[in-house]
């Protein structure tokens, strides 16, 4: 089979080796040797990942795939997550977590299977709501003015918003995937419209990690929106599995 078009997002020269088939994009100031930096292609995109993290990047490869057929499948992974369909590591929680010298057994077909089935990170229950979730880490406040403006900017409807925040259930880190070319650009220019609006009214700039409010706000909506595609493409159509995260204390074998 010919190697789909396969993404990965980084800000920096990763400190591990990665498979020659991925095509590396750098937010910020990241140039990659290989691959697309942002500074050079979407300049007005690329330092938004200090507020926005990954979806900079999202934003700028939804541009780069809308000339691609609706339903071509292509991959998308973060330097140190993964969704695989055999997990690496050991589970902790809902992810597994691997030390970043395992990824060298990860094979192609790890990546993207036979390229022709859709493979996404699980989805996970959590004890509350997912607006009761978000607020045990971070402003509840950003959560809901982000939905509103998601609403306000005509990109999802107020009652499928209100459904989703009561939900005890999303993907996290639901952007590293493999999925059809036209489900990504419908999701990330409805995210896209969201985070524009958030930005430019409601958005109140935070200190620490929380400054990626919006990134983190996004990452909900952009579960709702896949979710609301597997629904309708149907859950046993797909491969869902657990999301290899690479950390340095992660398992080594």
């Amino acid at each position: 089979m010919t190697t789909p078009l396969f993404f990965c997002i980084t800000h920096k020269q990763p400190e591990w080796p990665l498979p020659d088939f991925l095509t590396m994009v750098g937010t910020g100031g990241y140039v990659p040797e290989r691959g697309i930096a942002l500074s050079q292609h979407y300049p007005d995109l690329a330092f938004q990942n200090e507020h926005l993290g990954e979806f900079a990047a999202l934003f700028a490869i939804r541009r780069m795939l809308e000339g691609q057929p609706p339903t071509s499948l292509f991959g998308i992974c973060h330097y140190r997550r993964f969704a695989l369909t055999q997990p690496l590591g050991q589970m902790r929680g809902f992810n597994s977590y691997a030390h970043p010298s395992l990824l060298a057994q990860a094979r192609p077909e790890h990546f993207f299977g036979e390229g022709n089935k859709i493979i996404v990170p699980s989805l996970v229950n959590f004890e509350g709501s997912v607006l009761r979730q978000y607020a045990a880490v971070a402003e509840a406040r950003d959560i809901l003015m982000y939905f509103g403006a998601a609403v306000d900017a005509g990109a999802v409807d107020q009652n499928a918003a209100a459904d989703f925040l009561s939900q005890n259930s999303f993907i996290p880190a639901c952007t590293a995937a493999y999925i059809p070319a036209g489900w990504f650009v419908d999701i990330v220019t409805r995210v896209e419209l969201a985070t524009q609006q958030f930005m430019k009214t409601v958005h109140i700039e935070r200190e620490g990690q929380q400054k990626r409010n919006a990134g983190f706000c996004a990452e909900r909506f952009h579960s709702m929106l896949l979710q609301q595609y597997l629904d309708q493409y149907g859950w046993d159509n797909v491969i869902s599995t657990p999301m290899t995260m690479l950390t340095d204390d992660g398992a080594r074998h």
